[in-house]
C-alpha cells in the first residue's frame, strides 16, 4: 500500500503525519509553526520530510487561507500573513522532490468526512469547525465545493447582524461581533463567558469554561445556551440557501459532546417554531475526526486526482 506524508499548517503547530492510503497514519507529530517568510515554512516540512527518506510518494497539504486547490496557488494564507497569489505546492515540490496537493484546511475537513466520515453516507451535507474563528466545508453531491474563487464556505464571514454589518467601518476583523467569527466559534463562546464575568477573553482556554460549565457555573451555562441559539439561526439560515442532509460539528470544542447537544436541540426548536419553513430539517451530528481531520481530507484531494 502507498505511503503519502500529510501536514496540517496550523498558526501555533505544523502537524504532520505519515499516512497510507486508506488514511491509516503510521507515524505523527508537530512541530512549532514559523509564519514569517516562506523559507521558514518551507524549512519546516523539509525537516519533517527528512526524517522519512523514500517513503512517501507524495505531500498532502491542508492550510488556511483562500487556495485554488487544482492549480497550487494560496491567494491568502491566513496566520501565514506573507502569502499572497503564492504557487505553494510548487514551492514545496521543488524542496522536497515530489508531487505537492494543497487546499484549505475548512475544505480538508469535509473532504475528511465525506470521505469515510460522518458526511461519508449523506449526497449533500457541510462541516462547521468551531475553532479560533468559523471554518468549513459544504458537500454536494459526494464533492466538496469550492466556489467560483476557492472561497466556499468561509463561514467565519457569515452575517449575523445584517443592519449593523452595513454601517460598520473597518474590516471584517473590526466587525467580529457582527459575523460568526466573534459568535458561532471557540473564541465566540468563551467571548461571552468573559464577557459576563468581566474576564479578559483572552486569558481563557475551553478546558476554563468547562471546568466552570461542569461545576454548574450559570454565567456559563447561560453563555452555552447563547452560543448554541446563535449557530442554530446560522445553520436556519444556510439550510435556506443549501437544504442540506446533515451538518457535522467540529474543532476542538465539539470535543464536548453538550456542545453537538445543543445545537441540535436549538436546530430543533427553530423548526418547531417554524412549522412552514420550505426547507427541511437536517441532522446535526459530530464530526468523527478531531485533529487528523484535515490531514486525512488533504490526502483525499491528493488521491482523488491521482485517479482522475
Amino acid at each position: 500500500m502507498q505511503t503519502y506524508l500529510t501536514f496540517d499548517l496550523g498558526g501555533t503547530f505544523i502537524k504532520y503525519a505519515l499516512m497510507q492510503e486508506d488514511s491509516t497514519i503510521v507515524k505523527s507529530g508537530k512541530v512549532p509553526s514559523k509564519t514569517d517568510c516562506l523559507e521558514s515554512v518551507l524549512a519546516s516540512l523539509e525537516e519533517v520530510a527528512n526524517q522519512y527518506p523514500g517513503r512517501f510518494a507524495a505531500v498532502a497539504i491542508s492550510m488556511p487561507g483562500r487556495i485554488n486547490t487544482k492549480e497550487g496557488i494560496a491567494y491568502t494564507g491566513g496566520a501565514y500573513r506573507f502569502i499572497h497569489d503564492l504557487p505553494f505546492a510548487k514551492a514545496v515540490e521543488e524542496r522536497l522532490g515530489v508531487p505537492v496537493k494543497i487546499a484549505n484546511d475548512g475544505k480538508c475537513a469535509a473532504s475528511a468526512e465525506a470521505w469515510n466520515g460522518a458526511l461519508a453516507d449523506v449526497k449533500n451535507g457541510a462541516v462547521i469547525v468551531l475553532g479560533t474563528a468559523t471554518g468549513g466545508g459544504i458537500v454536494l453531491s459526494h464533492e466538496v465545493y469550492m466556489g467560483s474563487t476557492g472561497g466556499a464556505a468561509e463561514l467565519s464571514n457569515f452575517i449575523m447582524d445584517m443592519y449593523h454589518f452595513y454601517d460598520a467601518t473597518g474590516g471584517l476583523l473590526d466587525n467580529a461581533h457582527l459575523i460568526w467569527a466573534g459568535n458561532t466559534s471557540a473564541t465566540g463562546l468563551l467571548l461571552k463567558y468573559a464577557t459576563k464575568k468581566g474576564l479578559d477573553v483572552w486569558k481563557l482556554n475551553g478546558l476554563q469554561f468547562f471546568e466552570a460549565y461542569d461545576g454548574g457555573d450559570p454565567d456559563a451555562i447561560e453563555a452555552l445556551e447563547e452560543f448554541a441559539k446563535l449557530t442554530a439561526v446560522g445553520i436556519f439560515s444556510l439550510q435556506s440557501v443549501l437544504d442540506l442532509e446533515r451538518y457535522a460539528i467540529g474543532g476542538g470544542i465539539s470535543a464536548r459532546m453538550e456542545i453537538t447537544d445543543k445545537i441540535r436541540e436549538k436546530v430543533d426548536e427553530l423548526f418547531e417554531k417554524n412549522p412552514g419553513a420550505p426547507f427541511g430539517k437536517p441532522e446535526i451530528v459530530r464530526c468523527r475526526y478531531g485533529n487528523d481531520a484535515n490531514m486525512i481530507g488533504a490526502l483525499k484531494f491528493y488521491l482523488n486526482d491521482l485517479n482522475g
